[in-house]
């Protein structure tokens, strides 16, 4: 079973927890567990052009999606994570993929950590994100249909502690480029960068069994040292305010090291299988294979992680 809180560690999923700082700061409101409520995060338009890579997804790299969610194949692993959790690891969801039955809503979220054992990272570096989608599978009909999609929805975020219970977010610059990509501020020492699609995608009670989520994203320095995962939190509905009973994780992904070069960050909630014979349509064009071939996408250095998981070897 995945940890129903990520990337910190409170009884609280992040991307809910810094959402509802972001939707109280304005009132002054205070969060339950100690959030203080101040975010500016500024979206100021971007001259420079990001190179955002072209909305469709190549066969190449759909290949990668079973990997991306086996348990066992990060590229690497999180500076700042607490070690007990289930996705300091990487890939951690829960048995059942579905929301619960009464919930209406889901968000898409990516989160960057500096890397485990590399030196601090480069203070100026930053991080491009484009073609953010989350696409939701109706149980009657086995449609995926798109409920988020980053050309029309904006990115927010904010810098956390991930090892400091009720600790206070701090502002993370998002600047929307020209061509519809993000850029946003690197990691900072001993904080994380969590960012997500801030109108949530609505569907019926019960109509939804799982999601889909992607997300492109690299460095602006080649020199930098971080790792991101994708994920989402299922919602009671688009705009129940937080609290325990409205967010529930979804899941998230393995851990891909950025480069310069572009990545492709996949998450889908369920089973393998199922996702193999029912892909959404940006993999739908590309046959996918039932397992992670090999050990290519795991991590070459040790895991600080106490829930150390083995690789899982090709039949």
């Amino acid at each position: 079973m995945s940890d129903t809180c990520h990337f910190v560690p409170s009884c609280s999923p992040p991307a809910a927890i810094a959402r509802n700082v972001l939707e109280r700061s304005a009132s002054g409101w205070l969060l339950s567990l100690g959030l203080i409520g101040i975010l500016a995060v500024s979206t100021e338009s971007a001259d420079a052009a990001s190179g955002r890579p072209d909305a469709v997804t190549s066969a190449s790299l759909a290949s990668s999606v079973i990997a991306q969610n086996s348990v066992g194949y990060s590229q690497a692993y999180p500076a700042g994570a607490p070690k007990t959790s289930s996705w300091c690891n990487g890939a951690s969801k829960p048995e059942n993929g579905e929301p619960p039955a009464d919930f209406t809503a889901v968000t898409g979220m990516a989160s960057v950590f500096p890397k485990f054992g590399a030196n601090t990272p480069n203070k100026d570096g930053k991080i491009l994100v484009a073609n953010g989608k989350t696409y939701v599978r109706l149980r009657s009909t086995k449609e995926w249909i798109l409920v988020q999609d980053q050309t029309e929805n904006e990115i927010v975020g904010a810098h956390f502690d991930a090892m400091v219970p009720k600790n206070v977010a701090v502002q993370m610059k998002i600047e929307v480029q020209t061509d519809g990509g993000t850029l946003v501020d690197g990691p900072p020492p001993g904080r994380n960068d969590l960012m997500w699609l801030v109108r949530r995608g609505g569907f019926a009670a019960g109509a939804v069994d799982s999601v889909y989520v992607q997300i492109d994203m690299k460095t602006t320095d080649p020199e930098m040292k971080v790792v991101a995962n994708v994920g989402a939190d299922w919602w009671r509905s688009p705009d129940s305010p937080h609290n325990g009973a409205n967010n529930r994780g979804a899941g998230n992904s393995n851990w891909v090291e950025l480069s310069a070069d572009w990545s492709t960050l996949y998450f889908f909630s369920g089973s393998t299988a199922q996702f193999v014979a029912d892909p959404p349509p940006p993999l739908a064009e590309s046959p996918l294979p039932a397992t992670a071939a090999g050990t290519q996408r795991t991590a070459a250095g040790p895991s600080p992680c106490l829930r150390t998981l083995t690789p899982r070897q090709a039949p």
